[in-house]
């Protein structure tokens, strides 16, 4: 759709600037061009700086070096809004078959959380349904049909540890959890991120962006990588 409507943009100029100086004599068609060509590129590119920059990142999830899943990260960030989602769906064998798919996402305005959720389905049951969301002046936060009060504003969660290096922050927003966590810096782009259930996550990054989690649990290690 962005690449179709430069298109448009483009032909709208290139016509508008051939029809305006096909009708004037060569007089004035250096300078047509030179004016006409200027005022029309302002309007030009001002409409495509407003176009949403999108990006897709697609991560693959492994356990003992063998795949087992996928994961794929959406973002979209226009004019002062964010939007992020993450899709996984993970295919292992512990003492019988699992099938997991999560979904979660984020919308950001000004650089402050309006609403999260994070839904988890196991073998197809729905196992984990949780919701935050800004009511001015605190966020409302629903995990299992039960609703409670969040009252401290949020800048930073999880999902933006994917796509921006918490350089200068000292902690996270787990909407799993629905509460914040410190973030541990453990080497020069490597951070741990401590959970209240024991286990930890490991991030890495490169260039401000994710390259790799490390999910440490009681029971298994899961490593996601990006593709």
């Amino acid at each position: 759709m962005a690449h179709s409507s430069n298109i448009f943009l483009f032909r709208v100029f290139r016509e508008y600037t051939e029809i305006t100086i096909g009708s004037c004599n060569d007089h004035f068609r250096n300078q047509l061009i030179t004016k006409k060509g200027k005022l029309l590129l302002i309007p030009l590119f001002f409409f495509m700086s407003l176009q949403a920059q999108e990006k897709n990142t697609n991560y693959t999830i492994s356990r003992n070096g063998n795949v087992i899943g996928e994961m794929q990260l959406y973002q979209k960030v226009e004019n002062d809004k964010m939007f992020l989602k993450i899709s996984s769906q993970v295919n292992t064998k512990m003492v019988f078959d699992v099938d997991v798919k999560t979904e979660e996402s984020s919308y950001y305005k000004n650089g402050k959380l309006i609403s999260s959720y994070v839904k988890r389905h196991v073998n197809g049951r729905e196992k984990v349904s949780k919701s935050t969301f800004f009511t001015d002046p605190h966020y409302k936060i629903i995990a299992e049909k039960k609703e409670g009060f969040f009252k401290e504003p949020i800048y930073y969660n999880l999902m933006m540890l994917y796509s921006k290096e918490p350089t200068n922050q000292q902690r996270v927003y787990s909407d799993s959890f629905q509460k914040f966590l410190a973030i541990e810096k453990l080497a020069s782009h490597s951070y741990r991120i401590k959970l209240p259930d024991g286990n930890y996550n490991d991030y890495h990054f490169q260039n401000g962006i994710c390259q790799k989690v490390e999910i440490h649990s009681s029971l298994y290690t899961i490593q996601i990588q990006i593709a």
